[in-house]
């Protein structure tokens, strides 16, 4: 990586730089997130619970330059027993400092801990088909496509892409 990054959990009081760096990702690349810019509307105590949430039945990273957020890795569980030992996650990343190498070491982090965690065996996540390079960086991490949403994803009248299904098994 050639800037100085720290990446660690997620606390409470990173809440306001969440929510702002969601709003920032959601304007830099619209066609690639599944919220559009209007319709987050999270407030600052829906954040801080959704940190609490994750602490307990997942993992929130954050990247960070110079104390501000630059990117977020969320990792939830599911809550179903028969699908406990699974999970999913999203990643963003500022365009800023995209192909910097945050996005692997958010989720080698991921990897790592998860192999540690006794009850997780599976990592998946969705991506649009659209999104080569987040594409390129989960297969480089050996992520496989384990199903694909055709033209589940619509921006506009006869405008649509697929939805890929990927994971990776942990243990």
């Amino acid at each position: 990586m050639s800037i100085e990054i720290n990446i660690r959990k997620a606390m409470v009081n990173d809440a306001e730089q969440i929510i702002e760096h969601i709003k920032r990702i959601l304007k830099e690349n619209p066609s690639f997130m599944a919220t559009t810019p209007e319709e987050f509307t999270v407030s600052v105590v829906e954040q801080r619970e959704k940190i609490v949430n994750c602490s307990e039945r997942g993992l929130m990273l954050v990247a960070e330059q110079e104390n501000q957020i630059i990117g977020i890795l969320d990792f939830h569980l599911s809550s179903r027993k028969r699908f406990s030992h699974q999970g999913l996650f999203g990643i963003s990343i500022q365009e800023t400092f995209a192909n910097k190498g945050i996005g692997t070491c958010l989720i080698k982090k991921l990897l790592e801990w998860a192999r540690k965690q006794e009850h997780i065996e599976k990592i998946s996540l969705e991506v649009f088909s659209n999104n080569e390079r987040a594409i390129h960086l989960y297969t480089k991490l050996g992520f496989k496509e384990e199903g694909r949403r055709h033209k589940h994803v619509k921006f506009g009248p006869n405008e649509y892409v697929d939805d890929i299904i990927m994971s990776q098994f942990v243990k």
